[in-house]
C-alpha cells in the first residue's frame, strides 16, 4: 500500500487528546477516545498489508508476527525498563506488587484482563498505574493472534465473502459493547470482544480500498473530522463506553481513512508537518506518557500542578522522539535493522518476556518488597488495608449489582448469633460499607443482630442511576426486601455530596480529589420535575427515600456527611516519611467542610420526623482534636484508608454511637409489639409513655 501523510498526521489528532485527557486537562474530557482512533488505524494498515499479501501469494505468519514484534516490543520494553528502578524508589509494597503484575501481564499481553479485574479505568487509583495505557496494546495483540489467520483462510473464497464475514463479527461485537456497558462495565471498556469492531472497522476500510482508487469528499471527510472533535470535547467519563456512542470517534475516523484522501482540505490540514512529526512518534508517545503522569502523582504528596502536567505532556514527545529515532528506527528499517531475520527478533522477544515474567513474580512473591522501606513507612501504609473485612462479600460492586445482587439477605452479610431474626439493616454506598463493621460488631456484641447491604456508588435511594449503573433498579430490590422484613431499625449512610454535587473535591490546601466524582444522571421519571438544579433533585431523592422507610414503620438512623479529606491519607503520610517529612498530624478545613456540606446539612435537618434519628460523624473528626480542623491523622492513628473512606480506626470514633442507638431502638421497639399485642385496645397510650423522642433525636 502506498504511504498517506494524513494517516500519520490522524494520528496525531487520535494520540494528543490521550495525553491531555491523562495529564487532567478537563476541556479534554473525552480525549480517551483517541484509543478507539488508534484501534480504526490499526486494523486499516494491518488489514491493508495482510491482504496485499495474500493476494500476491507471499502471506507468512511468522513473519506477520516478526513484524509485530519489531513494532510493538523495542519500545516497550525499553519504557518498562525505565520505569522498574521508579517503583523500586517511590512505590509502597502494594502498588509495587501491582505494578509487579503488571509487568507480567505486559509481558503476556494481558494486562487488559489484570486492570478489569483490579479497577476502572476512571477509578482514581489508576491514575497511579505507571502501566495502565497497555491495556490498549494488549486487545491488539489478542486480535492479531487469530484474525491474520482469518483473513488467510477465507481469502480464497474471495473478497465478498470475507467483506460480509467481517461485517458480521463486528456487528456481534458492537451489539456486545452496548448490552456489556448495561451489564459489566469494565469489561465492556477493557476487553477484546466489545472492541473487536472498532479494528475491524478499520479492516473494512482496507477491504474497500483494496485495488481501487483513493475516494476524496471534503464533506464527509470534514464531517469525520468533526466527529471526532465532537467526542473529544464532548464525551466524558460518565459517557457509556465502548457502546454506540463510540461510533462517532470511530466512525469519523473511518470516513478520513476512506474520504480524506490527498488533495481534500482534511488531507492537506492533517499532512501539515506538526501533525505528520507527532503521527510518527505518537506509539512512543504514547508509551511514555502515562509513566510521567503516574509516578509524578506517585512522588507528589499533593495533586500535581496543571504547569507540571503540561511540562511532562511536553517531555513525553521528547522521550517519544528519542525512543523513535534510536529505538523504534533501528529495529524496523531494513538498511540498518538490528536483529535481522525472524528468529533472532522472535528470539530476542521470547527472551524479553521470559525476564519480565521472572520480575513481575518476584514482585509479586515478595509482595512489593516491604523490607526496602523504614518500618515507620511500612506501618502509615497498612492503613490502607484498615478496612471493612464484610467488603468483599457485602459491598456490590459494578460487577455484581447489575445482574447478581444475591437474594437477601446474605448469609455472608449477617452479624449476630440469632441469624434468623435481623434487627437492624446498614444500607449505603461505600461511605456506609467502610463504617459498617464497628457497628455491626457493637451489635452482636450487645446482642443483636444486623446485616450490611452496600452498593458501589449507589446512595440507598430510589432515582438515579450513575452511568451505566442502574442504582434505582437495585435499591428496589434492596428495600422491597427491607420493608417487607421484620427488621426494625435501619441505618442509611453515604456520601452526600456525589448526588447533590458534580464536581471533583478540593480540600483547598492540595488535596485535589481524582476520579469520576458526582457523575451521576438522575432520572426524571422517578424525581421531581427536570427544571430542578441538581441539588435540588438530590434532596427531592433524600426525603422520599425516606419517607418511604419511615411510613413503612421502620425507625431511621441517618448517618449525617463523612468529611472528605482530598488526598490519600495514608499514601500522603507514608510518601511524607519516605521523603523525610513525617507529619504527626494530618488534617483539613472544618470551615470547608461547612461551606461544601451546608445545603446537605439544611436539607437533612430540615426533614421532621419522630422515627428519625440523626448521627453527626463530623462532631467526632471536627474541631474536637485540633481546633478548627478535621483530623484525618493524628500520631499513629490513621482515620481513611483513601482520600475519603473512613478507617476501621476512623469509623470506630462514633460507631459505638450508631450501635448503642440502634439497640435502644430495636429495645423500645420490642417492648411496644409487647405491649401492643397484650394491651391492644390502649396501644396508643401505652407506647407513648415509653422513653422515646416526640421528635427527631441528635446523637453526638
Amino acid at each position: 500500500m502506498h504511504y498517506r501523510r494524513e494517516i500519520d498526521g490522524l494520528r496525531a489528532v487520535a494520540v494528543i487528546p490521550v495525553i491531555l485527557f491523562h495529564a487532567g486537562f478537563t476541556i479534554f474530557s473525552g480525549g480517551f477516545v483517541g484509543v478507539d482512533i488508534f484501534f480504526v488505524i490499526s486494523g486499516y494498515l494491518i488489514t491493508s498489508i495482510i491482504l496485499a499479501e495474500c493476494r500476491d501469494g507471499r502471506f507468512s505468519i511468522i513473519r506477520f508476527y516478526e513484524r509485530r514484534a519489531r513494532r510493538i516490543l523495542p519500545a516497550l520494553t525499553v519504557v518498562v525498563l525505565a520505569c522498574i528502578p521508579f517503583a523500586w524508589m517511590w512505590m509502597l509494597p502494594d502498588q509495587l506488587r501491582d505494578f509487579s503484575q503488571s509487568i507480567v501481564a505486559v509481558a503476556l499481553f494481558a494486562s487488559n484482563i489484570l486492570f478489569w479485574r483490579q479497577s476502572g479505568y476512571f477509578d482514581p487509583v489508576a491514575e497511579e498505574k505507571p502501566l495502565l495505557h497497555t491495556w490498549s496494546l494488549a486487545v491488539e495483540e489478542q486480535y492479531y493472534m487469530l484474525f491474520p489467520l482469518f483473513v488467510f483462510l477465507m481469502w480464497r473464497f474471495g473478497r465478498r465473502p470475507l467483506f460480509s464475514a467481517i461485517v458480521l463479527i463486528a456487528g456481534v461485537s458492537l451489539i456486545l459493547s452496548e448490552i456489556g456497558f448495561r451489564t459489566v462495565p469494565t469489561a465492556n471498556f477493557y476487553l477484546a470482544p466489545t472492541r473487536a469492531w472498532e479494528l475491524l472497522a478499520g479492516s473494512l476500510c482496507a477491504l474497500a480500498q483494496f485495488g481501487g482508487t483513493q475516494k476524496k469528499n471534503d464533506l464527509l471527510a470534514g464531517l469525520g473530522l468533526g466527529l471526532i472533535v465532537f467526542s473529544i470535547f464532548v464525551y466524558n467519563d460518565a459517557t457509556p463506553f465502548p457502546s454506540l456512542y463510540a461510533l462517532a470517534p470511530v466512525g469519523g475516523a473511518a470516513l478520513i481513512i476512506l474520504y480524506g484522501s490527498k488533495g481534500t482540505w482534511v488531507a492537506r490540514l492533517l499532512s501539515m508537518r506538526g501533525f505528520v512529526g507527532i503521527g510518527l512518534i505518537s506509539y512512543s508517545a504514547y508509551l511514555w506518557h502515562q509513566p510521567l503522569f503516574a509516578f509524578a502523582r506517585i512522588h507528589s504528596l499533593h495533586h500535581p500542578t496543571p504547569t507540571l502536567m503540561a511540562a511532562l505532556g511536553a517531555l513525553s514527545l521528547v522521550l517519544a522522539y528519542l525512543s523513535w529515532r534510536f529505538i523504534e528506527q533501528p529495529f524496523r528499517r531494513k538498511e540498518m535493522r538490528l536483529l535481522p531475520g525472524a528468529p533472532k527478533m522472535l528470539t530476542a522477544a521470547a527472551a524479553v518476556t521470559a525476564l519480565f515474567i521472572a520480575v513481575g513474580l518476584s514482585g509479586h512473591i515478595a509482595r512489593g518488597f516491604p523490607d526496602r522501606l523504614p518500618q515507620d513507612v511500612l506501618a502509615l501504609a497498612k492503613a490502607q488495608s484498615d478496612g471493612n473485612p464484610l467488603r468483599g462479600n457485602c459491598h456490590y460492586s459494578e460487577f455484581l449489582h447489575q445482574v447478581n445482587v444475591p437474594d437477601l439477605p446474605a448469609k455472608p452479610c449477617i452479624v449476630g448469633k440469632d441469624k434468623a431474626h435481623i434487627k437492624v439493616a446498614l444500607l449505603g454506598d461505600s461511605h456506609a460499607s467502610a463504617i459498617a463493621w464497628p457497628i455491626l460488631n457493637t451489635l452482636a456484641d450487645d446482642g443483636l443482630t444486623a446485616t450490611q447491604i452496600t452498593v458501589t456508588d449507589c446512595q440507598p435511594f430510589l432515582g438515579y442511576t450513575k452511568g451505566s449503573l442502574d442504582c434505582h433498579a437495585v435499591n428496589g430490590k434492596i428495600q422491597d426486601y427491607v420493608l417487607n422484613s421484620d427488621i426494625d431499625v435501619v441505618i442509611l449512610a453515604a456520601r452526600w455530596a456525589s448526588t447533590y454535587y458534580d464536581a471533583h473535591y478540593d480540600n483547598g490546601e492540595g488535596g485535589v480529589e481524582d476520579g469520576n466524582f458526582g457523575a451521576k444522571s438522575f432520572m426524571a421519571d422517578y424525581v421531581s420535575p427536570a427544571s430542578k438544579s441538581r441539588g435540588e433533585k438530590a434532596i427531592d431523592i433524600w426525603q422520599r427515600g425516606l419517607k418511604r422507610y419511615l411510613d413503612a414503620g421502620k425507625k431511621v438512623i441517618l448517618v449525617y456527611p463523612i468529611p472528605e479529606s482530598g488526598w490519600n491519607v495514608p499514601g500522603t503520610l507514608a510518601k511524607a516519611a519516605m521523603l523525610d517529612h513525617r507529619m504527626k498530624s494530618l488534617s483539613t478545613s472544618y470551615t470547608r467542610y461547612q461551606q461544601r456540606y451546608g445545603p446537605v446539612i439544611a436539607a437533612f435537618d430540615a426533614i421532621r420526623d419522630p422515627n428519625l434519628f440523626r448521627i453527626k460523624p463530623a462532631d467526632a473528626l471536627c474541631d474536637s482534636f485540633i481546633k478548627g480542623r478535621c483530623a484525618n491523622a493524628i500520631d499513629d492513628k490513621v482515620f481513611y484508608y483513601d482520600d475519603d473512606h473512613l478507617s476501621l480506626t476512623g469509623a470506630a470514633l462514633f460507631a459505638p454511637d450508631v450501635a448503642h442507638l440502634a439497640e435502644r431502638l430495636v429495645r423500645e421497639t420490642s417492648v411496644a409489639d409487647t405491649i401492643g399485642r397484650d394491651l391492644h385496645p390502649t396501644f396508643e397510650f401505652a407506647a407513648s409513655v415509653i422513653d422515646r423522642p416526640a421528635t427527631t433525636q441528635d446523637v453526638h
